[in-house]
């Protein structure tokens, strides 16, 4: 049996199955957009005795069009020619297929260490090391790919999976320019807008202004501190790197705070006990606000926050003036914008 996954016209998750009768399989539809889907090859009978056994799919992008697949007894290995959008994604392949590849290898061996009940921290450097370059390599490609196929689907979910997780309008807005009217009009283009016009009002430049409880149940404005430095600080007590700041936050905070400088840390926290344990095993003396709705927050939601540690730097007018400020030298970095 072949099963088939897939966005319908109304950009809901589909399936489909038709059986494999002589080798051959015919299976049509409706889809709205072109889209990432899925054929996987299944038994007729589930074999209890075969449950481990591997998932044999094959990822295509699907959109109006004929296809042909061509395989030999497994359906990883098959060939999907078809459509513009098909063409791009096999060219995509051909071009980072190997780089990707051997980065997944790269972090497979690095988990391994990483996750060992004795760290080998001489090993975790070296892979870090040797995956650097690798990383780069996919970057680049991944670049030079997007750039040259302004009007593909492929692209635009590149651009979704890889270049959102942190929105800076600066270095985001090349990619969502080169994209064509075409693609930013289908269901993926209308939510990667929709996310960027949030990251827009937490520009550089921008005015801003939110109103949430903090710790004591009292309401909180961040207008009711103009006239201070204020840094924003998006984290969680679950988030590692959020916690890793920490330390260079309350560094900074303790020398600046004569200087009139305040941080406010809005926690994506869904317990109120995490969040308070948290704020008192690091120490933070500064303003803790959240409505413990982690990324469902009001304040992560109007701005589109989906990834963390962030941060902004407003001035005393209420302006940013700079953006995801961090590392030993945060203390430094907020110094040179302090009159």
């Amino acid at each position: 049996m072949v099963m088939l996954s897939y966005k319908d016209s109304k950009g809901k998750d589909a399936k489909d199955s038709v059986l494999v009768k002589d080798g051959k399989f015919s299976i049509s539809g409706t889809t709205a957009f072109a889209c990432k889907a899925y054929l996987s090859l299944e038994p007729l009978k589930k074999d209890s005795s075969q449950l481990r056994r591997q998932a044999d799919f094959k990822d295509f992008y699907l959109e109006k069009g004929k296809y042909k697949v061509e395989g030999i007894d497994s359906m990883a290995t098959a060939s999907i020619t078809g459509t513009q959008a098909q063409t791009d994604y096999n060219q995509y392949n051909a071009k980072l297929g190997a780089l990707l590849a051997q980065f997944k290898e790269i972090t497979q061996r690095f988990s391994k260490v990483y996750y060992a009940k004795v760290k080998d921290t001489v090993e975790i450097k070296k892979i870090q090391a040797e995956a650097r370059p690798v990383h780069a390599k996919i970057e680049a490609a991944l670049d030079s790919f997007i750039f040259s196929h302004p009007d593909s689907y492929v692209s635009l979910d590149l651009i979704s999976e890889n270049k959102t997780a942190v929105i800076d309008p600066v270095t985001f807005d090349p990619y969502y320019k080169v994209l064509s009217p075409r693609v930013l009009g289908s269901f993926t283009g209308q939510k990667l807008t929709a996310k960027y016009d949030k990251a827009k009002q937490i520009s550089i430049g921008k005015v801003v202004d939110f109103t949430q409880t903090d710790d004591k149940g009292n309401e909180f404005k961040l207008s009711s501190l103009k006239g201070k430095y204020v840094l924003v600080d998006f984290w969680a007590s679950w988030c590692v790197p959020c916690r890793a700041e920490n330390p260079h936050l309350l560094k900074a905070y303790n020398q600046l705070k004569a200087k009139g400088f305040e941080i406010v840390g809005i926690s994506l926290d869904e317990t109120k006990a995490a969040w308070m344990n948290a704020v008192k095993h690091d120490g933070m003396p500064w303003i803790q606000v959240s409505d413990l709705k982690g990324f469902k927050s009001e304040i992560a939601v109007k701005y589109g926050i989906s990834a963390i540690p962030q941060n902004f730097l407003v001035n005393p007018e209420g302006v940013i003036v700079a953006k995801n400020l961090r590392g030993e030298d945060v203390d430094q970095k907020i110094a040179t914008f302090i009159k």
